[in-house]
Order: C-alpha cells, then structure tokens, then sequence
C-alpha cells in the first residue's frame, strides 16, 4: 500500500463512523494513489477518506430520495463516528443541527494513511494511522510519506479500522482490493466482537441474518440495526416502491453488487443471492465477512 503522512481536519465536514477528511504534507502524492479512479481534492489539497474494510451504520444518506436518512442513531451510529474521532485525537467536538463540525480541538491532528486506491466517489480508500508512520527495513525506522510498504497484521491493528472492529462499532464490508491476510484478520475479529456483544456494539441489536419485518421507511431509520450495504439498498427500495417486499429480489438483482463468497471460484451478481425474502420478512443467509465485493 501507498504510505501518505499528514493531518486529520473535520471542520466544516459532516465525519461519520467510516469518513473523514485527511490533508497529505504532500497532496502531490494523491497522484500516486493507484487504480482506475483519481482522488477528489478540495481547494487545500486534502481529501475525504472512506476506511478501508469497515462500514458505520448511516447517519446521513442520501440515495434517490430528496433528503437524507440515516439507521437508528442511538444504537451503534453516533458511536462509531465519536470514537473514531477520539481515537485520532479530537477532543470538545461541536456540531450544528445537521451534524457539521463548528469546532474542535485540536483543528487537527497528524496520522497517516495507507491506501490501495480510491473509490468512485473520489474518495481516497484508506486504513488509518495516528501519530508516526509504521517502522519498515533493517534496522527498522518510520517509512516516509510515499513509499510503498508491505502492510502487516500487526500494522493493520494500529490502525482506526481495527480498532473499530474490535469493538463492535462498525460492521467489516470487504472489497477485493484489500489484502487476503488481512481480510482473514478482519473477519476473525468480527467474529470476536459479534460474539462480545460489547456496550454500544451494532451485535447487539443486530437483525441482518436474524431477520427482521419493515412495516414502513421509519423501521429502517429507527428500529432496525443492519448491515449498511444492505441497508442502503433497502432505504432506496422502500422509498421508491413501498414496504412491501415482495419485488425485492428483482430490485437487489437491478442493482448488480458483484461479490464472491468462500465456496465458489466464480463472483456472484446481486444480493438477491444472499438475501431471502419471505412474506415480510427479510434476512442474508450469509454473515456479512464472507462477501468480498468488487470495487467498481
């Protein structure tokens, strides 16, 4: 992965539990960042970072409506978002009534990325660090802003992401780009974390393989505690069609989330192969770790 050093600034910005902006010491190594798609730089030569490997439950999406939703704030939504900035180092954040940050301290806090690519959005796809960079070589010593690195396991549990996970905060959503070694990590400590249950852990509440009944759009942004990939899909449906599930499977067929599971060589297209629908009711029959995603 591509090792950037710089700052943590979330000023003016909306952060949530698997966003938030990064500004490089050099924002000319954004156009190192490799992949198809180029990083989107503000005036200031920093970036919106999605975390890598990880998903916080929504506390702002969009999608085809004309306002913004978002899954039950109080269980799992606010969390990971104010421990991901305490973690960075943010202290005294203040925010408007739609969640843009006034104020905070420090205005921002050094760390470092380690990135494979960017997302379609333009967001940088990011693991990340605080403070000093990984140490690499003989002997070893913190690598530099725009060496490529060789990402361990232990590497990966200094950063964010891991230490989300590990507490239950976010759900993990794997794409391909990211490491075998450390998705197999990742999932492990889903699995720990979901056995856990700890306070404010999105296993607690969650219904994604459990199942669950959506008797309007208000389940969904209130009740129900689920995997956001789902969610997303589920949101954007209920607002287009209804409650009603019964042309579901028709609509995660449209949408064509490609995806490969453990047991089988070739990807799979649409959730409607993981998401069984009955009557009202809906659940995946696979927990969310065995899917790795094709990044579009």
């Amino acid at each position: 992965m591509l090792l950037i050093t710089g700052s943590y600034r979330i000023l003016g910005d909306r952060p949530d539990g698997d966003t938030v902006h990064f500004t490089p010491r050099d924002p000319g190594f954004w156009c190192e960042v490799p992949g198809q798609h180029r990083v989107k730089r503000d005036e200031n030569g920093g970036a919106s970072l999605r975390l890598d490997g990880i998903d916080a439950t929504e506390t702002h999406y969009k999608g085809v409506g004309p306002d913004f939703v978002h899954q039950p704030l109080d269980l799992g939504a606010h969390a990971a978002r104010d421990e991901l900035l305490s973690w960075l180092g943010f202290t005294d954040v203040v925010q408007d009534p739609e969640e843009k940050v006034t104020a905070s301290t420090p205005e921002s806090v050094p760390g470092y990325i380690l990135t494979s690519g960017a997302d379609v959005y333009g967001r940088c796809v990011a693991l990340l660090g605080r403070g000093d960079p990984p140490e690499v070589g003989n002997p070893p010593k913190p690598a530099k802003s725009g060496a490529r690195i060789d990402v361990t396991v232990d590497m990966l549990h200094q950063t964010a992401n891991q230490h989300l996970l590990y507490l239950g905060l976010v759900y993990p959503t794997f794409y391909s780009n990211l490491f075998k070694e450390l998705r197999a990590d990742m999932a492990a400590t889903t699995q720990q974390a979901r056995a856990a249950k700890a306070p404010n852990s999105v296993w607690l509440h969650d219904v994604t393989t459990t199942g669950a009944k959506i008797d309007s759009l208000a389940s969904l942004t209130d009740e129900l505690v689920l995997v956001p990939k789902l969610f997303r899909r589920l949101a954007d449906y209920v607002r287009l069609f209804g409650p009603s599930l019964a042309c579901l499977p028709a609509y995660l067929a449209g949408c064509a989330d490609e995806f490969y599971v453990p047991d089988q060589h070739d990807s799979i297209v649409g959730l409607q192969h993981v998401v069984e629908v009955t009557n009202s009711t809906f659940r995946m029959n696979r927990p969310i770790e065995d899917l790795v995603f094709v990044e579009k």
